[in-house]
């Protein structure tokens, strides 16, 4: 009896993968008492994960297995093993890359905002989750009140795009004593993530 042979990914997403393999011969098949498993073994929160699962696509001309409720951008170890009363074989291991997923929140806890008269530093972090590379951060911002109720706060907003790399930002030309709201999201290739949101108030002159 020889092992599962030609085991391959057929499709991969965020937070699943399908494999198939060669469909068994008549030497496996004729023996009723057999059974296959996929093995699959993944890190998840700094320790490893081991998975199996009984697969029931044995008699197919095109067997297939989906393994399910993956981590998005993990590395998952995947091998076959078929075992019946002439014993245990396993496959070839394939290690294979689940895609990128949109990134979680940017922590509401990490946005800090040092604040001056006419300017507001603003830092951040990058998400706890970030399902793959973050290759963007998206900060809009407005003010929604001042301490002088005669000034016009309509075009004090705007939009700015920072590099994934990039956690900080350097707000200037605002107004002394007024509260901005500050918005973040980051994205990965898959897209932005949630919205978080913070505010922070500029000082006034003498305070």
């Amino acid at each position: 009896m020889r092992g599962p042979r030609k085991l391959e990914v057929v499709e991969i997403k965020s937070r699943q993968i399908t494999i198939c393999w060669e469909p068994f011969g008549y030497n496996v098949t004729r023996c009723h008492r057999y059974n296959l498993t996929v093995h699959y073994r993944y890190q998840a929160g700094g320790q490893e994960q081991v998975r199996e699962e009984v697969s029931w696509d044995t008699e197919s001309s095109h067997p297939q297995h989906t393994i399910t409720n993956l981590s998005p951008y993990t590395n998952v170890s995947i091998k076959l093993v078929l075992m019946n009363p002439e014993g245990r074989k396993e496959s070839q291991e394939l290690v294979v890359q689940t895609d990128e997923d949109v990134p979680s929140a940017v922590p509401l806890e990490s946005i800090q905002g040092s604040t001056f008269e006419e300017k507001i530093f603003l830092q951040w972090r990058e998400p706890v989750q970030t399902y793959g590379v973050i290759t963007l951060y998206e900060i809009t911002y407005k003010a929604v009140s001042s301490f002088d109720p005669e000034i016009d706060l309509s075009n004090q907003s705007g939009r700015v795009s920072k590099l994934g790399n990039e956690t900080h930002y350097l707000f200037f030309g605002l107004y002394p004593g007024t509260t901005y709201s500050f918005t973040i999201r980051a994205s990965t290739a898959k897209g932005f993530g949630p919205p978080i949101t913070n505010q922070f108030t500029t000082k006034i002159s003498g305070i």
